[in-house]
């Protein structure tokens, strides 16, 4: 009789198992796809889709100061120096844009250049970055400005930053200052670019300013990085209602380093809503990590997405000093650490298409030196996004990160993204065979 008990016991958690195996799987697919039965050049894009490139000002511009540098000194990182020298060779590097046929330009605005102290305002400054723009229209390509890259006044960073949400009336005046200046021209602004990483990054980890290591206060930036988005968005749409105003979201993905661990799944999710799930509540329903922000609800034109790949996720997550990746044993890991994963770009596209907003690829890119992952790179993932567009999502660009080799955060110069080689002491670039390869793309569709 007890063996026949035993027996009944098992076989009923033997399927208990299968089914939760069955109803994970359903629930939170993690696909991969066999790329040597996919040929990624049969690519379709339609009539108008912007073919672009991004860069960020502290990254190129060079010989800045502002609460990165202050990090860099205090971390005793690599110094960001003359990073590209953009500031001052600028029309040699449109030109490289125009000779790979972009339509497209996604930069950003350097709040420090413009407002170095609080109330100073640079005027030949803006005058540089407006005819930057002058420059990119005269040659067909659409600029897409952001406004806040990662980089503002390190006097605005001593008041606390996001931290505060006294210092957000700052913030606002600094966008609607830009904006003013530049809107006649300038159709297409990103408010904040990539919120969750900022927050995460400068907070929870400290690799970013301010470097500091608080979920209590991570939590704040990102509700008060909430806020800031949405009273410039309300502000500027007052200002220019044509106008296009959206964020830059980083869409990482967090699947289950072990697919059967009943601690893996559960922390998955939990990791998936705070970097992904809580920004795009705060966006449809104007409520974001328990605090009410009405003003945010709605507050996009379009959702710019940035991808880059997932995180397999486990109990033991390092968080302090550098991240390790995990990968699936068939995935190829990129200079970076983490694995080449082009089939969740599907999925992040998914996430953001409930917004019911026009999506802009603002970022997709890989750290690659040799340039000998890049090509395949960026060819699994056109495919990816020539195929949702075909079945009927809504998007309207792709900007490779990045146009050229540049500063890469804390990083520093060990991390080499652009289609563009730079010598960073001679300032020379040099196309790579992946930008010549973007450069047919474009010109075949």
């Amino acid at each position: 009789m007890w063996e026949y008990l035993l027996l009944s016991a098992i076989s009923g958690f033997a399927a208990f198992k299968l089914a939760l195996i069955l109803y994970r799987r359903r629930t939170y697919p993690e696909p991969h796809y066999d790329w040597n039965h996919i040929k990624t050049d049969s690519l379709s894009f339609p009539d108008g889709f912007y073919w672009g490139s991004a860069t960020a000002a502290h990254q190129v511009e060079g010989n800045l100061t502002n609460n990165w540098t202050v990090h860099e000194e205090r971390k005793n990182l690599e110094k960001s120096g003359a990073a590209c020298d953009h500031w001052n060779r600028w029309k040699d590097d449109f030109q490289m844009m125009s000779d790979l046929g972009l339509n497209s330009y996604r930069f950003s605005i350097e709040w420090s250049r413009l407002e170095p102290e609080p109330g100073q305002w640079n005027k030949k400054a803006l005058d540089v970055y407006s005819e930057m723009i002058d420059d990119l229209i005269q040659r067909g390509i659409r600029p897409v400005v952001t406004l806040h890259h990662f980089s503002h006044p390190k006097w605005w960073e001593e008041k606390g930053g996001f931290a505060n949400q006294d210092n957000l009336p700052e913030f606002l005046a600094y966008c609607e200052r830009v904006f003013d200046a530049l809107s006649d021209r300038v159709e297409t602004w990103v408010t904040i670019n990539e919120p969750t990483v900022f927050s995460a990054m400068g907070y929870t980890l400290g690799m970013f300013p301010p470097g500091k290591r608080s979920i209590r206060l991570t939590l704040r930036v990102m509700r008060n990085v909430m806020r800031g988005h949405a009273i410039v968005y309300r502000s500027l749409k007052k200002k220019q209602p044509g106008a296009r105003i959206g964020v830059a979201k980083n869409v990482t993905l967090f699947d289950p380093r072990n697919r059967w661990s009943p601690i893996d799944w559960p922390l998955s999710r939990l990791l998936e809503w705070l970097w992904n799930g809580a920004w795009r509540n705060g966006i449809q329903k104007g409520r974001m990590l328990f605090a009410n922000i009405p003003e945010a609800k709605d507050s996009l034109d379009f959702v710019g997405l940035n991808y880059y790949t997932h995180f397999l996720t486990g109990i033991f997550i390092p968080t302090r000093g550098e991240l390790q990746f995990p990968k699936r044993k068939h995935e190829v890991a990129t200079e970076f650490g983490y694995p080449m994963y082009a089939e969740g770009f599907r999925r992040a596209i998914e996430f953001v298409a409930p917004l019911n907003v026009p999506i802009e690829i603002t970022e997709n890119g890989v750290a690659d030196a040799k340039d000998s992952l890049r090509p395949e790179h960026l060819m699994r993932h056109l495919w990816i996004v020539s195929e949702a567009i075909n079945d009927g999502f809504d998007i309207r660009s792709y900007h490779h990160w990045s146009l050229m080799d540049n500063f890469e955060w804390a990083e520093g110069y060990s991390m080499r993204f652009g289609l563009h080689h730079v010598n960073f002491e001679t300032q020379e670039r040099t196309i790579r065979p992946s930008g010549e390869l973007y450069r047919d793309i474009i010109a075949a569709n």
